[in-house]
């Protein structure tokens, strides 16, 4: 399996070299441009064609501190990580088609693409995606983690996001003020699975709409980290999904079908940003009588102190709802700081952040995963101290 998802990965990315060697170039440019998110780039004189790259490595060092575990049991862990490295190439290979591969290298050291897509822009208003890509469902899943108040995503993230998932994508910007997106693609919710993937789903369908209540332009969301010198800006979010899965390659205790509402609200102004979400997730079984649904709700504010520090608080609520395999919900709230050296870029950065667990990591339908910061143990009161070092170009 692993091989075939390679092939095609790399046929996708042949392709995508093959279109952009046959584009004729008069002359090349090159040069690096803060405005742009990958500000190293190489373009024709014209500007239709470009390669444009990027990078940046989140290195961390973790201290979590168990405060009600046996005498006989270790109560503090330690540990460095490699939290990520993304690796980008992206650009135009004409006026109206755009390339966009994305690759990943994770903790464990293993190369990953998770983006790899064409897009085809209609017009000014319009575009389609085809190919490996975040769909848009909640602000936060399509979120560059560099571009979060925080260190990491918050656990409703990890727990309900579908991550990067082969399919299309359509966006519609009427105006200033409003804008939708609507997708299909093979994504399974928590699965993070990747294509193909018969025995985890067989389509998501999902549908985003955001209405820019107050304030023009929509780069005013392109990150969850306030800038000083923005005006007020309020924008609503809200979307709907659903999934269905192979009934034939899924165990009695994998739900078939499962749907999903988000609603977010966020503000912006000058110097501070705040986001809150909220979910409602439901799951459907064979066995009627395991239909659950959960729930979800998160929120950061951030502020700048200073030109170069940026202060944070978070709050991450994952609720158990009636789903029988948890017994308690998942409560974290948090605290941080960032020191940014360069006021033009975010992929560097330095974070110091704190964050507390009243809860068995175990007994909530949270995976344990070692991004969030805690440790897989059956006892709770868990307390993680957290430093970042990120950089990039």
């Amino acid at each position: 399996m692993k091989k075939v998802l390679l092939n095609i990965h790399f046929t996708f990315l042949g392709i995508l070299i093959f279109l952009s060697c046959a584009t004729p170039i008069r002359a090349q440019t090159a040069g690096y441009d803060t405005t742009q998110f990958n500000p190293t780039f190489i373009q024709s004189e014209n500007g239709h064609y470009s390669l444009r790259l990027g990078m940046y490595t989140q290195f961390r060092y973790n201290a979590t501190y168990q405060a009600n575990m046996p005498d006989s049991l270790t109560s503090f862990a330690r540990g460095y990580s490699l939290a990520r490295t993304r690796i980008f190439f992206e650009g135009n290979l004409t006026k109206k088609f755009y390339y966009h591969t994305r690759i990943n290298i994770n903790p464990t050291g293993d190369f990953e693409f998770m983006v790899a897509f064409l897009q085809w822009n209609i017009n000014k208003k319009m575009w389609i995606r085809a190919g490996k890509q975040f769909m848009a469902l909640g602000l936060e899943d399509w979120m560059f983690p560099q571009d979060l108040a925080s260190i990491e995503f918050s656990a409703n993230d990890f727990t309900y996001a579908i991550w990067s998932s082969f399919g299309f994508q359509f966006r519609h910007v009427p105006n200033d003020k409003l804008r939708y997106f609507i997708s299909v693609g093979n994504g399974a919710y928590g699965g993070r699975q990747g294509f193909p993937a018969p025995n985890a789903t067989d389509a998501t369908f999902i549908g985003r709409g955001e209405w820019n209540i107050l304030g023009n332009g929509w780069s005013n969301w392109d990150d969850m980290v306030g800038r000083r010198g923005k005006k007020l800006g309020m924008l609503l979010g809200f979307s709907a999904g659903s999934s269905s899965r192979q009934k034939e390659a899924l165990d009695s205790t994998d739900f078939l079908s499962a749907t999903q509402f988000n609603i977010d609200y966020s503000i912006t102004g000058n110097g501070f940003r705040l986001f809150t979400a909220a979910s409602l997730t439901s799951r459907n079984y064979e066995n009627a009588s395991l239909n659950n649904s959960v729930n979800g709700f998160y929120a950061t504010l951030g502020y700048w102190v200073g030109n170069n520090l940026f202060a944070y608080g978070r709050f991450d609520y994952v609720g158990k709802g009636d789903f029988k395999g948890a017994s308690q919900n998942y409560v974290a709230p948090g605290l941080g700081i960032s020191f940014y050296p360069f006021q033009w870029t975010n992929r560097t950065r330095f974070t110091i952040e704190y964050n507390y667990l009243d809860a068995t990591i175990t007994n909530t339908i949270v995976a344990p995963d070692g991004q969030l910061g805690w440790t897989d143990s059956p006892y709770g009161n868990q307390q993680a101290f957290r430093l970042q070092i990120q950089f990039g170009f």
